[in-house]
């Protein structure tokens, strides 16, 4: 990063520096050579050969300190000197039942968890082999996340896509289309709640209709919520298990802690599988695996974030809220082509850059190359995003200045 870019007087944080605040989501802090995969790892983008000027604000991973409890629970543990193989405690249930009651209302029973140490996409790509046969017709609503494109078909299933539809500048599910291609024949229905990369909060009467299709054609739905926690009370998330106990028996869903508290470095989810046969087949895979353990420190971290980290996640959501909204009147006022969609939930904005009149990776490569800004390029997200770009805004302010300068003055320099 070029340190001259931000000169907004914020001091950077060097390793063993002290925080001045616990909640200081201004404080720029150092990623560079840490193996950071945001910072660190842009030639996998297909950047410039000069990466050290490119600005960041791809993959989902926030530029903020973790919460204070997460950091000293983590300290706390590695004084003990052995690192050996941890088990899940009371504490450990306790905290995850303890965090749906207080932040979603809803009481989950504890003999209907399991776990997918290598994270959300592992235990997904677990229960669909376990749900389907090679050769089984999965739908997915595009755009969407793209490694859910990949464990459809590279398990050898058959891909089908629904558009999603843009009203009032915000994403909706074709219910139309859904039941035409349930009609013709679905095994599994792939969700992600909420939606990445539009940032659609799914409310619950849009949930239930999706859920009475897929019970009505025998759909058996995964639903990928990884970014459920980082949603306003404005916009709530609804958990899907907890529309009804028929739903619960027809899903697998998959949550972490790690997009809401920062803490993807851990690798770690928590999976809901109501269905009894099902939740011991998809066990007995993580034992054949020797996945079913979790990083004794990403266990702390959780336990931490669910039991006192709540205060520093709303802070972290209503920062990440004026990002967006500086981010929305800037694109109005200086650069009309590039589109704002409105969202609800996650920290990621999704932008519609039709108006420059590019598109995939000549729109990606205009803004790394010219821009010198990293986003996320929509193409990646399958039909419907090849005009656009995801912009990660859990950073601190003067980054999205940056970027929106940097994107501004290319803008204005012109796509030749």
């Amino acid at each position: 990063m070029d340190n001259r870019s931000y000169s907004s007087g914020l001091e950077t944080v060097q390793e063993g520096s002290e925080f001045v605040s616990e909640f200081d989501f201004d404080r720029v802090i150092e990623r560079k050579n840490t193996a950071s995969y945001k910072w660190d790892d842009l030639e996998n983008t297909g950047g410039p050969e000069e990466l050290s000027s490119v600005l960041p604000m791809w993959v989902a991973d926030m530029d903020f300190a973790c919460p204070p409890s997460v950091i000293e629970a983590i300290k706390q543990r590695a004084q003990h000197p052995i690192y050996g193989y941890q088990i899940r405690t009371e504490r450990y249930y306790k905290a995850i039942e303890g965090w749906f009651k207080k932040r979603y209302g809803c009481d989950l029973s504890r003999k209907h968890l399991t776990f997918a140490p290598p994270g959300v996409i592992y235990g997904m790509n677990t229960a669909l082999k376990l749900l389907t046969k090679e050769g089984d017709k999965i739908l997915i609503h595009v755009p969407n996340y793209d490694p859910l494109f990949d464990i459809v078909s590279r398990n050898h299933r058959i891909l089908v896509e629904s558009p999603l539809n843009r009203q009032d500048n915000r994403y909706v599910m074709d219910f139309d289309d859904l039941k035409r291609k349930a009609k013709e024949g679905l095994s599994a229905l792939i969700l992600t709640s909420p939606h990445n990369p539009t940032g659609r909060v799914w409310r619950i009467d849009e949930l239930k209709r999706l859920a009475e299709i897929c019970l009505q054609h025998g759909i058996f739905i995964l639903v990928d919520e990884i970014h459920s926690d980082f949603t306003t009370r404005k916009c709530p998330h609804t958990p899907f298990w907890a529309l009804s106990e028929e739903v619960m028996q027809k899903s697998v869903i998959c949550y972490s802690a790690n997009k809401g508290f920062n803490l993807g470095g851990f690798a770690m989810s928590t999976m809901v599988i109501a269905n009894d046969e099902l939740r011991g087949r998809f066990n007995a895979e993580m034992g054949v695996a020797q996945t079913r353990l979790d990083n004794i420190f990403g266990a702390e971290a959780m336990m931490a974030a669910y039991e006192r980290g709540e205060e520093w996640l709303d802070a972290a959501i209503a920062y990440v809220e004026k990002n967006k909204a500086y981010v929305r009147s800037f694109l109005a006022d200086n650069i009309p082509e590039i589109r704002w969609t409105e969202t609800e939930g996650t920290y990621f904005c999704w932008l519609d850059c039709e108006g420059l009149g590019l598109k995939g990776k000549e729109l990606y490569q205009f803004m790394l190359d010219k821009a010198k800004v990293a986003f996320s390029p929509g193409y990646e997200f399958g039909p419907g995003g090849e005009s656009f770009v995801r912009m990660n805004l859990a950073c601190p302010k003067t980054f999205v200045e940056e970027a929106l300068r940097r994107v501004v003055d290319a803008v204005r320099e012109g796509t030749d």
